[in-house]
């Protein structure tokens, strides 16, 4: 039993130490008037609730094509390329940490692939593909992508850029994040739920002895 407690405050601490999250990482909440979409420019920091745009600006998507998490998603490329950057707090110093984010394209130029970099404050820039050339407005065929850091610091600045210098970019949803366990942690974990389950077992065993 005394594994069984362990392994409960294992995961009760594993959770509690990745409690870090986007704000509007599907970029839901926003400005009304989107409509099919809206181009915002660098600095804007209030028609995405929680983001800030880059230069050189983006596209805000509503229904001109499929998202990935919602009604909304983003087009990092304008006329050129742009991104969006959110400050997100709470990091614990030395945990492993995976931004996990949905990317597919605009698929109005048919060229691929299509470039983005993602970036947080302690980790280094990674370059990401979007190759599948038969995505349309309906169908956007959004590939999940994951990025993993070390926080060295609370605060995080993490930044999602178009490498694509024109009107047709990388388009981007479903933004989240979430702690890696420790390898430690992970095994406390599996063997107190393995012995939960053989406790779980015994039990419905002797119940049914005695009925």
């Amino acid at each position: 039993m005394r594994l069984i407690a362990a392994a409960a405050a294992a995961l009760l601490l594993a959770s509690s130490a990745g409690a870090v999250s986007f704000i509007n990482g599907s970029f839901e909440d926003g400005r009304s008037d989107v409509g099919a979409f809206t181009t915002l420019t660098a600095g804007d920091t209030t028609s995405i609730t929680g983001w800030e745009v880059l230069p050189d600006g983006i596209d805000y998507i509503g229904s001109y094509w499929q998202a990935s998490d919602g009604t909304r998603s983003l087009d990092l490329s304008a006329l050129n390329s742009g991104g969006v950057m959110q400050t997100v707090g709470g990091f614990e110093l030395g945990k492993h940490y995976r931004i996990t984010f949905d990317l597919s394209a605009n698929p109005e130029s048919g060229i691929r692939p299509k470039r983005v970099v993602v970036s947080a404050t302690s980790g280094v820039a990674t370059i990401y593909n979007y190759l599948n050339p038969s995505n349309t407005v309906s169908d956007m065929q959004y590939v999940t992508y994951t990025y993993d850091f070390i926080a060295t610091n609370v605060n995080q600045d993490v930044q999602f850029r178009s490498l694509e210098n024109n009107a047709y970019g990388p388009v981007l949803d479903n933004v989240s994040i979430s702690l890696i366990p420790e390898p430690a942690t992970w095994g406390l974990m599996v063997v107190g739920f393995g012995l939960v389950g053989a406790f779980a077992r015994r039990r419905a065993r002797e119940r049914t002895a005695v009925a």
